[in-house]
């Protein structure tokens, strides 16, 4: 869900980062925000429309929060928690054209019941992808993880679909970003820093998933040396 491939992409990793962080600290805003920064410019510019500005407002009073404020994600959840039921988001967010897929009010729900909020997957970019990240070019039972490209920050399960697919050359993860996560596990979702793939024996540390042993002959198309 989302306004264009940058959008999802951009509120992914925001979500992402907040789900594997929960003291995050998050700064309450009044208009445009971290997620509208990728909104795209051909669409119409809801970030600034009074309508949202009225729904957030509505949200920010009923959470004891104020523009400005500086909290953890850990209490905004707990906020939540203390102050909201799925049900009223269908008065407060009554005119909001996301609310019939009901995304929020099942977020509001688990947060509600002390459940654990949901990972979202990265999207994987490529030619006929499946859903363990095999690809047109590789799709062997082994062939299941994605790399996520310097250029572009997105995910690929191989560089032939970088060639096929983006609109630019492919560069590989820089080697100062190692530490960060660029490789995806297409069993389980799990997301390995490039030094934790390097030494993981072609086997998911998460799930136990076999990986493609070849894929070390192609690392220098991947991670800079």
């Amino acid at each position: 869900m989302g306004y264009s491939d940058a959008y999802v992409d951009n509120m992914t990793v925001v979500y992402s980062t907040l789900l594997s962080d929960p003291q995050t600290t998050c700064k309450i805003v009044s208009g445009p925000d971290q997620l509208c920064a990728c909104f795209p410019a051909d669409g119409e510019y809801h970030c600034e429309d009074r309508n949202v500005a009225e729904r957030d407002a509505l949200i920010l009073q009923r959470l004891g929060l104020t523009p400005g404020q500086l909290v953890t994600w850990e209490d905004i959840l707990a906020r939540v928690a203390r102050s909201l039921q799925p049900d009223d988001l269908l008065e407060i967010c009554s005119t909001c054209p996301w609310l019939e897929y009901g995304v929020c009010q099942e977020g509001v729900q688990k947060v509600v019941s002390g459940q654990t909020l949901p990972v979202v997957r990265p999207k994987v970019y490529g030619v006929d992808v499946d859903a363990e990240t095999r690809c047109k070019h590789y799709h062997s039972p082994v062939d299941i993880i994605a790399l996520k490209f310097g250029c572009c920050e997105r995910y690929y399960p191989c560089y032939e679909c970088h060639l096929e697919v983006a609109d630019h050359q492919p560069e590989p993860w820089p080697k100062s970003r190692f530490d960060e996560p660029a490789v995806l596990c297409g069993a389980c979702g799990h997301e390995l820093t490039v030094h934790e793939y390097k030494n993981c024996e072609s086997r998911c540390p998460t799930c136990g998933a076999a990986f493609n042993p070849g894929c070390q002959l192609h690392h220098s198309l991947y991670f800079e040396s």
